[in-house]
């Protein structure tokens, strides 16, 4: 397992937050689904069957699954957690990802497609227990009534990458269809994912929980300035961030520092993100500020007079120069 599912997998188990995910992605930041509907479920969907007297197994491991009620009806007829609307089950799989998968469609049909048959299964061995009598061959031959019915289930992709996702988000966009006749192209079934790009989510500030600290610190993650003021401006819920949440935070902006300072910036409640990052700016000011004198004694060593001149003012040559003479502050720093 990478290293940065660990950190994923542990924030996602939160209730609370997968209410707050759902609300602002299926709901549009209205309170439909509180931490109540949600129920954590086993994330490991394994089948076994015999196949020429050898025991044939399939698993599928997703990151966090849950089953959660939505309320039938239209979200506006929902107005308390108490109002007596009906709900329905429905399974959230929530698979995330630091890298682009090219395969990315491949892996959800076969998820989604496992959870069905192991829904299937239940519902036989759950008759079979019964000792369930079948209104026709059709139930019988399948072990599944006629009144039966499979949760729906709904796998987000969550991508914390840096680079816009350019993998396929559909099934056809991975399959060679011009090689079939238009009419046979138009009978090909798709199947698309949900795709949440967090550096690229337009609805952070409809969050109720650190889901908004979390997706807004990596979508500024990579200008020191833009970061600053986004820190600043959400100052109160980045004081006392949760050590899930700083956790992924450090290992999805690969910020070692922030790794590094988690024991000093501990407190009751949380860690202090701001303090942190403040040591991290002025950390990179007294290295970038040492460099820059080194680099300037090369370039009297070397007699480089008016290369030292150009880049008292010149900020882009100057970092040419300190690239040429190998003077690079550390990766932790901001691009």
């Amino acid at each position: 397992m990478a290293k940065k599912d660990i950190p994923s997998i542990n924030y996602f188990k939160d209730k609370t937050r997968i209410a707050d995910l759902l609300n602002v992605y299926l709901y549009g930041g209205n309170k439909i689904i509180s931490p109540q509907d949600v129920s954590e479920l086993n994330p490991i969907l394994a089948k076994s069957w015999w196949n020429d007297k050898k025991l044939k197994t399939n698993v599928n491991i997703t990151d966090v699954l849950f089953e959660v009620k939505i309320p039938v009806g239209k979200e506006t007829d929902v107005k308390n957690d108490d109002n007596g609307i009906q709900k329905i089950p429905i399974i959230i799989s929530i698979q995330n990802q630091s890298d682009i998968s090219y395969v990315m469609p491949v892996r959800v049909i076969n998820a989604d497609a496992n959870g069905y048959y192991l829904q299937w299964k239940d519902i036989e061995r759950k008759h079979k227990r019964e000792k369930q009598a079948w209104a026709d061959h059709g139930e019988f031959l399948s072990k599944f009534k006629e009144s039966d019915r499979l949760k729906p289930i709904l796998t987000i992709v969550i991508y914390f990458g840096k680079d816009n996702w350019n993998g396929a988000k559909s099934l056809k966009e991975i399959t060679d269809l011009k090689v079939c006749p238009l009419h046979i192209q138009k009978q090909m079934k798709d199947y698309s994912i949900d795709l949440i790009e967090v550096r690229n989510f337009s609805d952070v500030e409809k969050f109720t929980t650190d889901l908004r600290e979390v997706f807004g610190f990596l979508q500024n993650d990579g200008n020191k300035q833009q970061l600053e003021k986004y820190v600043e401006k959400h100052r109160e819920g980045l004081l006392s961030l949760e050590e899930d949440a700083y956790d992924l935070i450090c290992v999805m902006s690969d910020m070692k520092k922030l790794q590094e300072l988690k024991s000093e910036l501990r407190q009751e409640g949380g860690c202090n993100m701001c303090k942190g990052l403040e040591e991290i700016i002025e950390d990179e000011t007294r290295q970038r500020e040492t460099l820059v004198n080194i680099l300037y004694e090369h370039l009297y060593n070397d007699e480089r007079m008016g290369d030292m001149k150009r880049a008292f003012t010149d900020k882009d040559y100057r970092r040419q120069l300190m690239k040429e003479y190998g003077l690079q502050v550390e990766p932790y720093s901001f691009s």
